[in-house]
């Protein structure tokens, strides 16, 4: 069972707390409890929970459905309703916020940890696929920027060789040009590497964030 932060959403206090007993005595930890949307919706900017439990029905003006809503638009948290109410009116309204499951009171416990785990697994997914996508689209910019980098890069090393070959090697520029057709391999280098690309494996970057690491995903260059 994965260990995840819930947020529970749960608008009577006695109910609330039993469900967050028996999810805290199933190995979970619960952030915080929210019984209306306004609450709900500071709660999961503040926490960040892996997953937010949301009853259909709060108090105040704004129910489970629209918090729900906000939360993962704002925050793409995967939220599980729990909740009492299963007309056909309110089913549709909770799909249009493509919730990750749904659970109907009374409900066991055993029932309502299948249904958070498996949306857990399911945004835990959806995550990988979106990364997956953004990252290969950024491998794709990166090799035709390569593409265009090449020609220009080739000409300024066939007129720095071409120079080296012309000028006498006490010219005073003799080394500034031999500086630049260095700098003009080393960046050909870097170059084959990002065009070399078959595969992409990442690093550890600045807070917690995860690069390309090129020197792993890159072909060796002979």
């Amino acid at each position: 069972m994965t260990q995840a932060t819930l947020l529970i959403v749960e608008d009577e206090g006695i109910v609330a707390q039993e469900i967050k007993s028996r999810l805290e005595k199933s190995g979970y930890k619960v952030g915080a409890v929210a019984h209306d949307g306004e609450t709900a919706i500071a709660k999961a900017e503040e926490l960040r929970p892996d997953l937010v439990l949301m009853d259909i029905r709060l108090k105040g003006k704004m129910d489970g459905i629209e918090a729900a809503g906000r939360i993962r638009d704002r925050f793409n948290l995967p939220v599980v309703y729990l909740t009492a109410y299963t007309d056909p009116a309110t089913l549709e309204r909770a799909k249009d916020v493509e919730p990750f499951g749904y659970v109907v009171k009374p409900f066991e416990t055993r029932n309502l940890i299948v249904s958070i785990e498996i949306a857990l697994n399911r945004h835990r997914g959806e995550a990988e696929r979106i990364y997956g996508e953004k990252l290969q689209a950024v491998l794709e910019t990166a090799g035709a920027i390569c593409h265009e980098l090449n020609q220009p890069l080739m000409a300024i090393s066939g007129h720095s060789e071409l120079l080296l070959y012309t000028m006498d090697k006490n010219d005073k520029a003799y080394v500034k040009i031999e500086k630049i057709q260095s700098q003009v391999q080393r960046m050909s280098t870097i170059i084959q590497k990002l065009m070399g690309i078959t595969r992409y494996e990442t690093k550890k970057y600045t807070k917690g964030e995860r690069i390309v690491d090129i020197e792993k995903s890159s072909m060796a260059i002979s």
